[in-house]
């Protein structure tokens, strides 16, 4: 797997990909291209991404890393143990058997669940976006567990500027959708600059193009929906 370090390198697999045709589109207009790419990335995508931050007791906020664009999920290290986590259940042939005592526990535990959020124990979390992509935002956590020391932020991906990702999804989606954006300026150059009975393909790699492009789409599109599945509290 090819794995570009400059903004060179992504240039140079682009042109190689073309050949033995040689590009007629410009340096400088391929640069953009990938730039364009990285700005698609950042507006449509949704990749997980996921660390661990530090939330002493006594703490209002905390700031995570400029490569999270949003937060979908906060799980502090230590959480509140349910009455009825270690009890024992019984199946026969495949379905559960619920006690009189293990249902009694369910019903105390459900009430035990709404008395949490009616004196103000219950876990929330708001994450306030920061205008300049350079900077990470801040996370704000109230009625966090006593004890906890760190928290898990789950949330989506964004790419850095001059920054160039070792994940391979991320890697083979730039370097196509770069790919995809000079074959439709390629192909529309060609065509514009057709000359009468001279046989020039510009249309078909145009839609070559357009095709591709609109496939990598969908595939974001469909990969993303992981932060919209429905989650019980």
């Amino acid at each position: 797997m090819f794995y570009p370090t400059s903004s060179a390198d992504y240039v140079t697999w682009i042109r190689n990909e073309f050949l033995p045709l040689q590009l007629i589109t410009p340096e400088v207009t391929i640069l953009q291209q990938i730039e364009n790419a990285r700005r698609y990335w950042n507006t449509h995508s949704a990749f997980k991404v996921m660390d661990v931050y530090d939330y002493a007791p006594g703490v209002k906020r905390v700031q995570i890393s400029p490569e999270f664009k949003g937060v979908v999920q906060v799980t502090p290290t230590k959480t509140t143990t349910w009455i009825w986590n270690d009890h024992p259940l019984w199946t026969l042939t495949g379905i559960t058997v619920l006690d009189n005592v293990t249902t009694d526990l369910i019903l105390m535990s459900e009430a035990f669940r709404n008395y949490r959020i009616y004196v103000g124990t219950d876990f929330r979390f708001v994450f306030q976006k920061s205008d300049d992509p350079k900077v990470g935002g801040y996370l704000y956590c109230i009625n966090v567990p006593r004890g906890t020391q760190s928290v898990l932020a789950i949330g989506t991906k964004r790419l850095q500027e001059n920054e160039f990702p070792k994940n391979e999804y991320i890697n083979d989606f730039l370097l196509n959708y770069s790919k995809a954006l000079v074959k439709q300026i390629e192909g529309n150059t060609l065509r514009k600059t057709a000359i009468i009975d001279t046989p020039i393909d510009g249309q078909q790699l145009y839609d070559e193009g357009r095709e591709d492009m609109r496939e990598l789409q969908e595939k974001v599109v469909k990969d993303s929906r992981w932060i919209v599945f429905a989650r019980r509290r």
